[in-house]
């Protein structure tokens, strides 16, 4: 047993010498983390910022063909009416809604002209990227290219960034935000943009860097506990110096917190296998509703036919094609990004489309769930599984499909639309716990007054970061007493 204990004590030591510095960072970059994020562009001000539409702009419009693969818009851009075709992450086509020839680029004047118009102020410089940079360290952002960046002449020292194939913003920073990020988002994430555009490499080094700070914090309880026994004296720890000492305070009464960050940071790059859960691989079946965009079922309907059965026809921003339950839907916005009017066909003609009741999903629900149990119940407002964000908008009240399927999915359904807006099996739930609570508290009960959540994290990221920095100096004298040691065998 003693040699048991010596092991896992040394391995603490080791783990901890090397990892303490790579811990102070990123406690310190996470309390920035909780009030700012990484740059991004507001979808809601690029959202207002599109052209409304007018009566004249919907005539001339052609329905979009059943060739269109992918989500399906149509906008104003530069006061010309376009579709764009989005496939994937980011990629995506646009299309002359007049012609429906594709355009192939949008040139240097219209970025300057979008940019201007956006920001309030003149462009002071512009510059063609054809590769990302450190504000936008994502793969996924790779079909966008070619880039206009566009550098503002305006006191926050905006920067824009437009791409040439879509004629779009699709990032946009500020000299507070780019500061705040290298201080918090990029250091915390590990967003170095080399790292970063290699995913898969990006994601070995977090799931090795949290492993070993897993087994660090693990050996790290048990040495605590071990020395706790050791104590000749009263008081909780049997050191006396001050850097020992309170390292081993702080670490004994908060080290699951450290150990429970850490291993969230690990879950939020992984999937939870399926044996966690007791699933087995071989009973999954895929649970689908129906609601893969069918052009065809769209009977090419013109948009001045959508425009004519509006109820409200002045503010339009935006129209979208979808289909839900094999049935053809358009989603027509106004001054709301998250939320829109919506329509569908009857007979070939236009209407708003119907409320679902709770009967309709309960029909709905047999015929495509024949062979496996399930029970329809209303969701009413927001809880620790369901709710909504700034970016994932989801309605107060739906209704919750319950199945005993292998994975006990849960579906909730739009009452609206009929859509599937959020699915949830054994694994993501787990999921849910393992990240989103222990690594930003996301509990109901904490985000109805955010300022307690983030007061509790910041409290929490202090002592955890105490724990660290006493660590990191107790390293210093490990490696600067190992080096001595070295230097006096050498000179034997």
């Amino acid at each position: 047993m003693k040699k048991l204990n010596k092991y896992l004590i040394q391995i603490h030591n080791i783990s901890g010498s090397l990892l303490s510095l790579m811990f102070v960072v990123w406690f310190i970059s996470g309390i920035v983390l909780i009030f700012d994020g990484f740059p991004h562009a507001s979808r809601k001000d690029r959202f207002l910022h599109l052209t409304e539409f007018h009566k004249q702009d919907f005539e001339n419009l052609q329905a979009p063909p059943n060739s269109f693969n992918g989500k399906v818009t149509l906008e104003l851009c530069d006061g010309k009416p376009v579709y764009r075709v989005k496939s994937g992450r980011k990629a995506q086509k646009t299309y002359d809604a007049i012609s429906l020839k594709k355009i192939a680029s949008f040139d240097e004047n219209h970025a300057k002209k979008l940019s201007s118009s956006f920001n309030g102020y003149p462009v002071k410089e512009i510059e063609k990227m054809n590769e990302l940079d450190d504000w936008m360290p994502w793969s996924y952002y790779r079909p966008l290219l070619p880039l206009y960046k566009c550098k503002m002449n305006d006191p926050a020292h905006t920067v824009l960034y437009i791409s040439e194939k879509t004629g779009e913003i699709v990032q946009e920073t500020n000299r507070r935000a780019r500061w705040s990020a290298r201080f918090g988002a990029i250091p915390h994430w590990i967003y170095f943009k080399k790292l970063r555009l290699a995913k898969d490499t990006w994601r070995l080094v977090i799931i090795i860097l949290s492993s070993l700070g897993i087994l660090m914090s693990v050996t790290g309880i048990y040495a605590g506990l071990v020395r706790l026994r050791k104590r000749k004296e009263k008081g909780i720890s049997p050191y006396k110096k001050f850097w020992y000492k309170w390292h081993h305070l702080t670490g004994f009464f908060f080290g699951i917190f450290v150990f429970t960050f850490i291993l969230s940071g690990l879950v939020s790059v992984t999937s939870i296998p399926d044996w966690m859960v007791g699933v087995n691989s071989k009973e999954k079946v895929d649970i689908e509703w129906n609601q893969k965009l069918e052009l065809s079922g769209h009977k090419n309907i013109l948009p001045k036919e959508i425009f004519a059965a509006l109820d409200k026809k002045e503010g339009v921003r935006k129209v979208e094609w979808k289909s839900v339950l094999n049935s053809p839907q358009f989603r027509v916005y106004y001054d709301d990004y998250q939320k829109s009017e919506i329509y569908s066909l009857d007979h070939g003609k236009v209407i708003p489309q119907k409320k679902f009741s709770l009967a309709d999903i309960k029909q709905e629900s047999e015929e495509k769930f024949k062979d496996t149990k399930f029970s329809v119940v209303e969701q009413k407002g927001y809880d620790n599984y369901y709710s909504g964000s700034a970016m994932y908008y989801l309605p107060t009240s739906a209704y919750k499909i319950e199945l005993s399927d292998a994975l006990n999915t849960w579906l909730y359904i739009d009452p609206a639309s009929g859509e599937r807006i959020k699915k949830l099996t054994k694994n993501t739930r787990l999921r849910r716990w393992l990240y989103r609570f222990f690594h930003t508290f996301d509990l109901a009960i904490l985000k109805q007054n955010d300022t307690i959540r983030k007061t509790l994290l910041v409290l929490l990221s202090l002592i955890g970061l105490a724990v660290s920095i006493t660590g990191m100096r107790l390293s210093f004298k490990w490696f600067k007493r190992n080096y001595n040691k070295l230097i006096k065998t050498k000179k034997l």
